[in-house]
């Protein structure tokens, strides 16, 4: 028989920390730039009347 080694759970947590949050930041940065097309633009700035 083979024996059989078991990963470590903080190497396993690392691994997963290391993928998730730039895949967080990618999909915060997504959704905050996607928002973009639904809000209503500002009104323009007008010049003060002479």
């Amino acid at each position: 028989m083979t024996e059989v080694k078991k990963s470590s759970p903080v190497l396993i947590a690392a691994a997963w920390v290391i993928v998730v949050l730039p895949t967080l930041w990618g999909l915060n940065y997504t959704v905050q730039n996607a928002l973009k097309i639904f809000t209503k633009p500002a009104p323009a700035a007008t010049a003060p009347a002479k």
